[in-house]
């Protein structure tokens, strides 16, 4: 168990702590988290365990204005699977104009498929699911992936994967449109309760199941789309029709998204707690074909946020850097860094880690209007033992960061507390951050 002892910045993060405005409330632990995505239609069809409620939206307009928009337009940088366009998109009383950026592939895949549900015939769907499951019997000879967590077994057996594969060809031959990705999206859901493993943490877990068969589990999927599909269109005669861009989050500029044009950034950048998750859901990535070989996959690894070891190396701007060691963040981040300088991984993690999350606040700050609002849930995260422990405070380094860079903090809010390795104190949480451009600054800055 690691102790206040063992972690010499916690002084300094007390006397950051009281030039902020914080406060703790309760009722956003719920929405912090994605529990509640397991019911819900459409979200359910492939959840992340990383991503938060689909109803965080609806309360962070109810928290930033008095009297709701008629209209909005909403930026999520690191969007997943969806979770807030989708909420976007199934607002009664809002018009909100959103987009979503996300670099991974096949999570990108998911997120697109769900905005598209209006798109699907429930009952066409349904019938090419039928064609397809015959035609993949007569097709049953593709190549497994080369990824050895599947061509040996280890992680899903032969039989399965072989199956998988061959009814993922039969959906691709047939270019079936919407319904064909509703399809490989439900087949996507299928993989891991067919599998061996159990996303746990930093990885797969191997674990025991009991016996599933594909056929049922996919069917199961499918069935769950299309009644969605049918069901959601009741209710949402008129849905939004948000945009998700493949790409860096880091940097929307470079995707289209113009200066001052941005109402609202609502998202969660990954937590720095060394998940790279290119490797937990590798699975579906090489199971339906997003990636063929190691060397795709692993400049896709290092292509993401610099939460994991596996990220590039560090190449923080003078700004930054400037910041941490004579700025704002000298008394904060900066001893944390000089702590870590004899441990190169984790030195690298931490530095690469929020020189990422600076280059995404200063581009968000850019594509903001004026008065507009920037929200980051962030968790903070605690590292290695109690002779070399490292507590980062991701929701006080934002908000140090917030006005060399222009923002004026409004609130941070403690959503929960986590209390793993941990006891005296309340630094090991979830939080959301909530940033304003000033009104009337002008100040456009890229990266």
């Amino acid at each position: 168990m690691i102790r206040d002892e063992d972690l010499p910045e916690l002084p300094r993060f007390r006397t950051a702590e009281e030039t902020i405005p914080i406060r703790e409330d309760s009722s956003f632990g719920s929405l912090v988290v994605a529990t509640d995505t397991d019911d819900l239609p459409i979200h359910r069809w492939f959840r992340l365990k990383e991503s938060f409620s689909p109803r965080l939206l609806n309360t962070i307009i109810d928290q930033l204005y008095t009297k709701r928009p008629k209209n909005l337009s909403l930026l999520d940088p690191f969007s997943g699977v969806g979770t807030t366009l989708v909420s976007a998109q199934l607002l009664p009383d809002v018009a909100v104009e959103a987009t979503g950026i996300e670099r991974n592939p096949f999570i990108a895949f998911a997120a697109k498929t769900k905005l598209r549900w209006h798109e699907i015939c429930p009952e066409q769907l349904l019938a090419d699911a039928d064609r397809v499951l015959k035609n993949a019997e007569e097709h049953a000879h593709a190549p497994i992936p080369a990824l050895t967590s599947i061509s040996t077994g280890r992680c899903i057996s032969l039989h399965k994967t072989k199956k998988l594969i061959a009814i993922r060809d039969a959906i691709k031959r047939a270019r079936l449109g919407a319904e064909g990705d509703a399809l490989l999206l439900g087949l996507a859901a299928a993989i891991e309760p067919l599998s061996k493993v159990r996303r746990d943490g930093r990885a797969l877990r191997i674990v025991e199941r009991q016996r599933t068969q594909v056929i049922p589990t996919l069917s199961a999927q499918w069935q769950n789309i299309a009644n969605d599909c049918k069901a959601t269109a009741l209710a949402h005669p008129k849905p939004g029709i948000p945009l998700l861009l493949e790409g860096d989050g880091r940097q929307p500029q470079k995707l289209g998204i113009l200066p001052s044009s941005v109402d609202l950034v609502l998202t969660s950048p990954p937590y720095p707690n060394n998940i790279d998750y290119s490797e937990v859901y590798k699975l579906e990535l090489w199971m339906l074909g997003f990636i063929n070989d190691g060397v795709d996959f692993l400049s896709l690894r290092r292509q993401t946020f610099r939460s994991h070891p596996t990220c590039a190396d560090p190449a923080p701007t003078q700004d930054f850097t400037d910041t941490v060691a004579k700025g704002t963040l000298r008394h904060t981040l900066h001893p944390i860094l000089e702590r870590a300088e004899d441990d190169p991984a984790r030195f690298r993690v931490f530095k690469g880690y929020f020189s990422d999350l600076w280059t995404t606040m200063k581009n968000a700050f850019t594509v903001l209007k004026p008065g507009g609002h920037a929200v980051f849930v962030v968790g903070n995260s605690l590292h290695g033992t109690k002779d070399g422990a490292y507590l980062l405070p991701t929701d006080l380094v934002i908000a140090q960061m917030a006005a060399p860079l222009g923002f004026r903090v409004a609130s941070t809010i403690i959503a929960r507390n986590l209390r793993r390795r941990l006891t005296g104190n309340h630094f090991l949480r979830e939080s959301l951050v909530i940033l304003q451009r000033p009104h009337g600054n002008q100040r456009q800055t890229s990266v």
